[in-house]
């Protein structure tokens, strides 16, 4: 009983993200830990004679021709709302939005990266199925609920009739967006969409960042880089608990992101996979915080109602291509096992079954607040799966894998299926 007392106050300071990230060891080590190997198992297939080896699922979807739509793709499902919603009261103070971001960005890439790699050879396995649809529930109960959250946030509603309708609109608008996403095949259209939509705001902040408000703001922090000078994120990258939070919040969604990843990349090479998927996101949040610089969306409202809308669209157009990008793996697995078993329902059932589903869920947890602790410890079931995709890819970078099952070709093989021969920067423009 005195044990159990004893950790009761941990367990409420770790949802509350107090004290340092040393006094979470356990945790500090597993998500850090996490995110630091799949980056040299990133390193591992970027220079090894093997990342050249070409996706090529037949049954999956056809080669996007376009790199800049590949990439838009690729921003737009590991970024989700993340990028968009920085929230600067949580962050400012610390190491600067800045700088946690990039970092972000970085732990992100390299573990959805990872768990795609793995996910090409594990893609019809019951338990990756489970798995998938698991890091779905989670994943975007916590990225959908915070675009919802951070849209309504400067409207300062009181009124609880109108926030739970607030609340069931923005959901509902969510849902609809990416089943007609979904059914019609538009994630591709929908994610240049967004990027153009990004950079409108982008510059729409930039002509207006002397009129956001500073009160609460820690000045000194405010620039980009300005933290990463001063060696204060290094310093900090063992002690501030939002580090490992951060990562958690990756792992729970690395899942579906990764089995996206294999879906959507047939007739690119691995190497290019982990290249245009790193600096997309870079580029992204480059562009994002040299505008934005700390102030993140929240204080956007101080801009004046143009500004806020336009950041309300960014954002709310991320979160329809996160939720499109997670449904579309649902949507596969269902109706594979569905024809694998004979069954004769059409998926536009199981479409609308997945999005009413996922609706729900996401209003349940809005209204009744989200907790940080059920992400940190629910995610520990992910962790297994991350780790054998680590061994997996630093094995497949070593040549220690059956290829016949990994879900690749040789280039060789490529031009034989293709009647081309691909050339390394564009890989995409064959269909």
């Amino acid at each position: 009983m005195n044990i159990f007392e004893k950790r009761v106050p941990h367990l409420q300071g770790m949802n509350y993200l107090e004290g340092d990230g040393s006094d979470y060891p356990v945790m500090l080590c597993i998500y850090l830990g996490v995110f630091l190997f799949s980056f040299i198992a990133n390193l591992f297939l970027f220079v090894s004679n093997h990342g050249n080896r070409i996706v090529w699922l037949p049954d999956q979807h056809k080669v996007i021709k376009s790199k800049f739509s590949y990439m838009a793709m690729l921003a737009c499902t590991f970024t989700g709302v993340y990028l968009v919603g920085s929230f600067p009261s949580e962050l400012q103070n610390t190491y600067g939005t800045w700088n946690a971001d990039l970092f972000y960005t970085l732990g992100q890439t390299t573990i959805m990266i990872t768990a795609g790699i793995y996910s090409l050879a594990t893609f019809k396995r019951r338990s990756s199925v489970i798995l998938n649809s698991l890091s779905i529930i989670v994943g975007l109960s916590t990225s959908i609920p915070m675009a919802a959250t951070t849209i309504m946030l400067p409207l300062n509603i009181d009124s609880n009739v109108i926030q739970l309708s607030a609340i069931v609109t923005i959901i509902v608008a969510f849902v609809v967006l990416a089943a007609l996403s979904v059914k019609y095949d538009l994630l591709v259209k929908y994610s240049r969409i967004n990027i153009y939509l990004f950079i409108i705001t982008t510059i729409a902040l930039f002509t207006t960042i002397n009129t956001y408000s500073t009160e609460g703001v820690d000045t000194s922090k405010i620039l980009p880089f300005q933290g990463m000078i001063s060696g204060e994120p290094w310093l900090e990258l063992l002690t501030n608990p939002y580090w490992w939070y951060f990562e958690a919040t990756v792992v729970s969604w690395a899942i579906f992101c990764g089995r996206f990843v294999a879906y959507c990349s047939n007739g690119y090479s691995i190497r290019s996979i982990i290249k245009y998927g790193t600096i997309s996101l870079i580029v992204l949040t480059v562009f994002w915080h040299l505008v934005s610089a700390a102030t993140g969306y929240t204080l956007s409202f101080s801009r004046g109602w143009v500004i806020y809308v336009l950041t309300a669209l960014t954002m709310f157009a991320f979160a329809v291509t996160s939720l499109d990008s997670a449904s579309k793996t649902l949507l596969n697995d269902i109706t594979r096992i569905s024809q694998s078993r004979n069954l004769k329902y059409k998926p536009s059932l199981f479409l609308k079954c997945i999005m009413v589903s996922i609706g729900l869920i996401n209003v349940m947890i809005l209204y009744t607040g989200s907790s940080k602790l059920f992400t940190i410890l629910f995610c520990l079931i992910f962790i297994p799966f991350l780790s054998k995709a680590i061994l997996y890819s630093i094995k497949f970078a070593l040549g220690k894998v059956d290829f016949s099952k990994s879900g690749t070709i040789t280039e060789g093989e490529y031009v034989r299926i293709c009647g081309e021969v691909p050339k390394e920067e564009d890989y995409g423009r064959i269909i």
